[in-house]
Parts: structure tokens; C-alpha cells; sequence
């Protein structure tokens, strides 16, 4: 029998409020946030954070933000997206964080569906909110955190004009079953569905985090990944300030800007989607081989006695690579954390030949979101690794020693936002929420992924793009029939690409010829449904954008409620000429 993963002890279970309360008291003169502007960093302490989180609740109390109202965070990484989010919940309110890379409708559906009653944006989204609010024709208080935007005719606040030196005698009540946030996923049905968040389950994922990932308030975290994602919302936020460490704004996601950031403020953890580690890889690689051919050798011959190091359990990459690892400017990285989509095994094991110590973990949205995470003394690349200490994992329906993921514990969702049928379709009456992917456990719990049950495309940037809701833009139009959106498998990685195929809808092509007195020829056709799907992609995401599509002749084989049977057109190997479009049609 092998032994336990290791834990250690957490600091109890804790609101937000408490958590930033916490290191507030016990680091007060550590840096909490750290950003580079104006040439130059500028830094938070604990004592200053808790501080900027107060006057601003104040201020948002004083500006009409009651208990358990509905206010969005918008912006870039910074510190004011994070004095932002804990001031909302100081002020008693729920957090309803928005995704940068959404789109002016998408903002709306979300606004709208939400009720939010104030958005809290940096300069970069003022005109997208300004536009919303005047679609929606709700006065949203709108909160920029920029001054130089603040605008008393478009009733713009300046966040350092809402903040208040006046504090309430008694502040609203946050307990760990209040509603701490309400998360966006794209929908499957075209919209979105609001997944909420209590004060239990973002304390209890960032508690049991901890408990596993061995870092303290000597750290440093490079915030890279979006903030709106629960995944860095939790992972590179909260429990970092549960632990009380430094966060630092990494100033894009370009590698060359994130080595710089490591490089001059000594990060030392960084949490990632597997693309990032790509290229970060990709980019130490390049470098490598432009280096004078001895140097190269030299280093083919410390890869291969790294390898043979490892055969016999001994890691040596830390020693050998000590140098490259100091000319890449990354010596002060122990910790990298993968999550979002699959890491591909080989990426982890370069790293990790290289002396740092890169994993991966798992969870959803609706997990708050860590279920899973490896283990230092028990890594398995191709896993995700052992449950949390306070979450339990099952599989059912098992085939061939594969089924669904079950996960249970206090990090699971409340529920969908005003969305009960669909909650009742993920968690059962046992408290079991039903992950819709695939896997298996071995003997000591750790957890395999091998594939999904729903629809979802996990591109590899670890977005995920519901195929339906991509459906329902292109099939708006009334020349396209129907269309299908699938993800395409990536050679060498677990990740996908979004791909279409479209129908055009022939009668109605024949209904417009005959009105014009002359028939439509196969290439007007394909022309005309190639412009309107493009016009049907310009209103989402780019992510969620189709890559490539094909537009066929035939309709889809369809089951007796005349739904799409999906599983006959998955992964198909398609042969794509330079344009990026299928020429054939399929007949």
C-alpha cells in the first residue's frame, strides 16, 4: 500500500472578508499587489489593501449598493480588479465578474440576466458598458477604475472618487453561506449560464488548496491567466491572499513580458493553461538551438543524463540546468500549476527535466473550481492528480474502465442562476455534481482524464466553446439551413478546434432565384453562406469563432426528437486546402 499524499493544515474555513483580514493582521507590511506602470513597479501592502478595500465598500454602500445587489468587475489584471472584487463582498454584495474578451452583447445578455446594479471597469471597457447601459435603459452605476475616464455627463464615477474615508459603524453580515459571486459560462442553449459561488465554496476550495500546495508568505505569484476565470479567481487570487503572498500583475501574456516579470520581481509560482507552458517552452527551445554547436551538445548530453538520472529515481535537472534556468531568467520559479484544458505529458516532463516543478490539477467552473490536484511526492504527468483533502470523487456508469467523473464536497456550486431544471441536471439528490467528462482513478486515488461526455470544446488556451451556442449565431441566418459545430482534434494534444459545417438552406436559395429570374449557381451559394456565417461570428468571442468550415450539401442524420446525432460527425479527418475552407462539396 502506498503511501498518503501529503497535506498540512489549513488556517480554518473563511468568507473573503476574513481571508484578507487575516494576512492583513499577520503581514500588514508584506506586498500584496504588485503591477509595472510607468516604468516602474508600484506596490500594495496588506495593511494598504485592506485599507483601499474598505474606503471603497464605503463608498459603494454610500452610492446605493445593498446587501446581497449584483455588481460586475470588468477590467485587466490589476489591482484594482482585486480591491474591486473584495470591496463588493466588504460592501455585502455578490460579484459578478465579466469576461474581457466577451463581446458588447454578450456583456449585455450577462448585465441584463444578472440584474447587475453596478459595473466597476477599467478605461479599456467604458464605451462597450456605456453602450449596454444604453441598450438595457437600466441606470447601471458605472465605476471606472481609471480617473482620467470619469465623465459626470455619461454619470461616469472615478474609482478614487467612490472610495470614502467615512466607514460604516457595523459593516453587512458576510457569512460562508452567503453569495459570494456569479460566474458566466457560455451557455449550451445560446446563452449562458450563471454559476453561483457561496462564501463556503471559494473559502472551502482556497482552504483545501492550501492544504496541498506547499507555498507561504515568502512567495510570490504571477498573476498571467484572466482573472475573471475561476481558476485564477481562486487559485492565483484568493489563495494566494489565504496564504498571505505577494501577487504581481504580470503586464501581458506575451513570454517575453512574463520572463521579465519573473526575472525582476523574483516570482516564484505562476498558475498557467497548457498553451502558455507551450510557449514559454517553445521559446527556450528557439533560443537553444541558436546556440554555437558545442553548446548544444553539451546540452543534448545533460538532457540525456537527466533522463538516465530519472530511470533510477533521481532528480537531477535542478543541479544540471541551474545555469540555463538563470540565463532564461526564470531561476526563481519552483512552482508552475497547469489548469483550464489537458497539459500534453510532454511539456510537463521537459520542465521537469529542466528542475522546476510544472503539474496539473482539474475542476469546473461549478467546482469553485479545484477538485483535483498532483501531489508533490506522487506526480503523475498524465494525471490530474488526488482529490482535495475535502472532496470526494466517484465514477459511474463505468465501460471498459471508464465513466463519469462525479465530484461532492463545499466547493460545489449552489446552483445555475434562476436556472433550477438545469442544476437538477448536474447534482443529484446525494449532493453529487455530474462533471460530464470521462475518467478512471487508479489505487491511490489519482484521477485520469480520458475524454468528455457533453459537446464542450476545450481549446488550448483552456477556453471552453459550447457548440451550441456558436449554432445559434450561424443559424440565425435564412440562408443557412442548419449547421454543426465540432471540435477537431489537435495532433499530439488533448485540445480541440472549433470547426462548422453548414448546410445552406437550398429552398429558400430557390425561392430567391425564381424572385429574381435567374437560379442560383453552386458558387454564388457557397459564397453567400461563407458571408454569412463570417457575419454570424463577428457577434461572439473570437475563441468561440470557428477556425475552418465546410459547408455540405446534405442534411445531418438527426434522432427521433430530431436532434443532431453529434457523435457520428465527431473527429473526422478533414482535408483542408490553404484557405482554410473545404473546396469539395460532400455529396
Amino acid at each position: 500500500h502506498m503511501p498518503g499524499p501529503i497535506v498540512r493544515e489549513n488556517h480554518g474555513l473563511q468568507t473573503t472578508v476574513e481571508i484578507l483580514r487575516y494576512s492583513a493582521d499577520k503581514v500588514p507590511n508584506n506586498v500584496a499587489l504588485r503591477i509595472f506602470r510607468n516604468g516602474q513597479y508600484e506596490e500594495i501592502s496588506y495593511r494598504e489593501f485592506a485599507e483601499r478595500v474598505d474606503k471603497l465598500a464605503a463608498g459603494l454602500i454610500r452610492h446605493g449598493v445593498e446587501p446581497g445587489d449584483h455588481v460586475s468587475v470588468l477590467g485587466e489584471n490589476r489591482p484594482e480588479w482585486a480591491i474591486a472584487y473584495m470591496a463588493i463582498h466588504r460592501a455585502g454584495a455578490v460579484v459578478v465578474p465579466l469576461d474581457s474578451l466577451l463581446k458588447a452583447g454578450e456583456f449585455r445578455h450577462i448585465i441584463g440576466d444578472a440584474g447587475v446594479k453596478a459595473v466597476i471597469v477599467s478605461s479599456k471597457f467604458v464605451a462597450d458598458i456605456l453602450e449596454v447601459r444604453d441598450a438595457i435603459g437600466e441606470p447601471t452605476t458605472i465605476i471606472c477604475m481609471d480617473d482620467e475616464h470619469a465623465n459626470s455627463d455619461e454619470n461616469i464615477l472615478a474609482m478614487s472618487a467612490v472610495m470614502s474615508d467615512e466607514l460604516p459603524d457595523t459593516w453587512p453580515e458576510v457569512t460562508l453561506d452567503s453569495l459570494a459571486a456569479i460566474i458566466y459560462t457560455s451557455g449550451t442553449t445560446g446563452q449562458s449560464k450563471g454559476v453561483m459561488l457561496s462564501q463556503m465554496n471559494l473559502g472551502s476550495d482556497a482552504a483545501g488548496s492550501y492544504q496541498t500546495i506547499f507555498f507561504s508568505d515568502n512567495d510570490n505569484f504571477l498573476s498571467v491567466l484572466p482573472l475573471h476565470h475561476t481558476f485564477e479567481c481562486t487559485g492565483g487570487f484568493l489563495l494566494a491572499v489565504y496564504g498571505s503572498s505577494t501577487i504581481t500583475y504580470a503586464r501581458s501574456l506575451k513570454s517575453r513580458d512574463i520572463i521579465e516579470d519573473v526575472k525582476n520581481t523574483n516570482a516564484t509560482i505562476m498558475l498557467g493553461v497548457p498553451l502558455l507552458f507551450e510557449k514559454m517552452m517553445e521559446g527556450i527551445q528557439r533560443k537553444l538551438a541558436q546556440q554555437p554547436a558545442t553548446k548544444r551538445a553539451l546540452i543534448a548530453t545533460l538532457f540525456g543524463i537527466e533522463k538516465l538520472g530519472r530511470k533510477v529515481g533521481l532528480k537531477l535537472g535542478g543541479k544540471l540546468f541551474h545555469s540555463l534556468r538563470e540565463k532564461a531568467g526564470l531561476a526563481s520559479l519552483r512552482l508552475l500549476i497547469s489548469g483550464g484544458a489537458a497539459l500534453p505529458p510532454h511539456v510537463a516532463e521537459w520542465f521537469n527535466s529542466l528542475g522546476f516543478l510544472l503539474f496539473q490539477g482539474y475542476g469546473l467552473t461549478e467546482t469553485s473550481p479545484v477538485t483535483n490536484i498532483n501531489r508533490l511526492d506522487c506526480i503523475v504527468h498524465s494525471s490530474v492528480g488526488q482529490p482535495l483533502p475535502n472532496c470526494e470523487v466517484k465514477i459511474i456508469d463505468v465501460v471498459d474502465g471508464h465513466g463519469e467523473i462525479c465530484v461532492r464536497g463545499p466547493m460545489i456550486m449552489t446552483g445555475y442562476y434562476k436556472n433550477e431544471e438545469a442544476t437538477r441536471e448536474v447534482i443529484d439528490e446525494e449532493g453529487w455534481f455530474h462533471t460530464g467528462d470521462i475518467g478512471y482513478t487508479d489505487e491511490i486515488d489519482r484521477l485520469f482524464i480520458s475524454g468528455r461526455k457533453k459537446n464542450v470544446i476545450v481549446t488550448p488556451s483552456g477556453k471552453n466553446v459550447y457548440p451550441e451556442e456558436v449554432e445559434h449565431h450561424i443559424n440565425q441566418s435564412p440562408y443557412v439551413l442548419e449547421s454543426l459545430v465540432i471540435g477537431r482534434p489537435i495532433a499530439g494534444t488533448t485540445s480541440e478546434d472549433v470547426y462548422a459545417m453548414v448546410v445552406p438552406h437550398y429552398e429558400y436559395f430557390d425561392e430567391q432565384g425564381t424572385e429574381r429570374g435567374k437560379e442560383f449557381t453552386t458558387e454564388e451559394i457557397e459564397k453567400i453562406v461563407r458571408d454569412e456565417v463570417r457575419a454570424a461570428i463577428d457577434n461572439i468571442a473570437e475563441y468561440k469563432r470557428p477556425k475552418q468550415f465546410e459547408i455540405r450539401s446534405e442534411e445531418f442524420e438527426k434522432t427521433s426528437t430530431k436532434k443532431i446525432k453529434r457523435f457520428l460527425y465527431k473527429q473526422k479527418p478533414i482535408s483542408v486546402d490553404e484557405n482554410g475552407t473545404n473546396g469539395k462539396r460532400s455529396h
